[in-house]
């Protein structure tokens, strides 16, 4: 099981320097994969419902700082060396796709094939409206971006006809040695099915075992109904980390003793999660959150490699 980290590229810890240090730290550390999250901007009034709060509500403010995800992982790939770069989600309604299939290639071809793109259909209707991009049938045109994307990184004649998008007559230079792979985001139904027609893998968040035990089951079945062979598809989940000296009740997955977060990974392992990503305790600055990471390499990874 390999294991990644979430970078600090929002709120008060987004600057170059910070950015270097923290991802030159964690790929020092051992850690296989760092990561970033969309948002381009963020409206000051919000009807739409977060997915993954009770509530409803997305827990930062609309003034919180976010860099862009494609440009801090170009700027991050430059200061690595060997450490994979994810997007944990691009959404892909927000941007046209031959020009997402442009810019994620060029950092694929610049990285030397680090990338992985987790892709999904977003949830912030307002967000899109303020770039300029249809939200109806959203999910459709998500299937669509992937398949351009794929076109344009695959084939020296790109050919996509689509109800939204259509590609043909061009090509995309310099495409990458090959494709990065593509992990669908989501744990509604039609993320599912996403994930299992057209991903090349299945990126839940913040689910503890059961819930993922469940969505997986359904992914490789949907899987198998598509022809397609669920054992080539792989499964990755995102969830906080935050190690306590004392055994937590009724906490996160990845959140309490050391006792607690081995035995929860040894369940994500045995259902055939092949990559864990953790957000680490950020609010305690930097200085803190690589501490948790140097901690948890220390007295927790050994047990999984």
């Amino acid at each position: 099981m390999e294991f990644g980290v979430h970078l600090p590229h929002i709120g008060p810890w987004h600057d170059g320097d910070t950015l270097r240090r923290f991802a030159l730290g964690v790929e020092e550390m051992g850690y296989d994969s760092v990561w970033a999250s969309d948002h381009i901007v963020f409206p000051l009034g919000v009807e739409s419902r977060y997915p993954y709060a009770d509530s409803g509500d997305f827990p930062l403010p609309a003034a919180v700082p976010w860099l862009e995800p494609v440009t801090t992982l170009t700027f991050v790939a430059g200061v690595t060396s060997r450490i994979q770069l994810g997007t944990s989600i691009l959404v892909l309604p927000y941007r046209n796709p031959v020009l997402n299939a442009k810019a994620l290639g060029n950092l694929a071809v610049l990285s030397g094939d680090r990338l992985i793109v987790g892709v999904g259909a977003g949830w912030l209707r307002e967000e899109a409206e303020a770039l300029g991009m249809p939200w109806d049938e959203r999910g459709r045109r998500t299937d669509e971006h992937i398949e351009v994307m794929r076109a344009l990184w695959t084939q020296e004649a790109p050919a996509f006809e689509g109800k939204f998008y259509q590609v043909k007559g061009v090509r995309c230079e310099p495409r990458p040695a090959q494709a990065p792979p593509v992990w669908v985001g989501g744990h509604e139904p039609p993320s599912l099915r996403r994930a299992a027609r057209l991903g090349d893998g299945w990126h839940a968040y913040c689910l503890g075992p059961d819930e993922l035990a469940r969505g997986w089951k359904t992914v490789q079945s949907l899987a198998r109904e598509a022809g397609r062979d669920p054992d080539s598809l792989t499964l990755s989940v995102r969830t906080p980390l935050s190690i306590a000296d004392a055994p937590v009740e009724n906490a996160a997955p990845c959140v309490g003793s050391v006792e607690q977060i081995s035995e929860m990974l040894r369940r994500y392992q045995k259902m055939g999660v092949a990559q864990v990503v953790f957000e680490p305790p950020i609010m305690a600055g930097i200085d803190g959150a690589l501490a948790a990471m140097e901690r948890f390499a220390k007295e927790l990874r050994g047990e999984f490699a």
